[in-house]
């Protein structure tokens, strides 16, 4: 087999791990990011009915911290999702 075909091989195999490696990352982020929801929401149950049951505020800004973490998990999921298949 010629150098060149040997070349033509390996950036075959090359592209194809690639690939493969940014697929498990992109299904990880996605797990992790359904991981998160599932936590964040069951904050969020328990701080609204604190609230309910209180009427104390700093349960409204609970609600707004895990509303914020909750945006920012989606925004990194996003931009992982984004440089993965910008790569291809």
């Amino acid at each position: 087999m010629s150098n060149k075909a040997n070349q033509d091989k390996t950036h075959s195999i090359a592209g194809k791990s690639l690939a493969q490696s940014g697929a498990l990352a992109v299904q990880d982020a996605a797990n992790t990011m359904r991981d998160m929801n599932t936590l964040l929401s069951t904050a969020a149950g328990v701080a609204l009915a604190n609230f309910i049951e209180s009427g104390d505020p700093k349960y409204l800004e609970a609600l707004d911290k895990l509303n914020s973490q909750a945006k920012d998990s989606k925004s990194n999921f996003i931009d992982l999702y984004t440089s993965v298949t910008d790569s291809k």
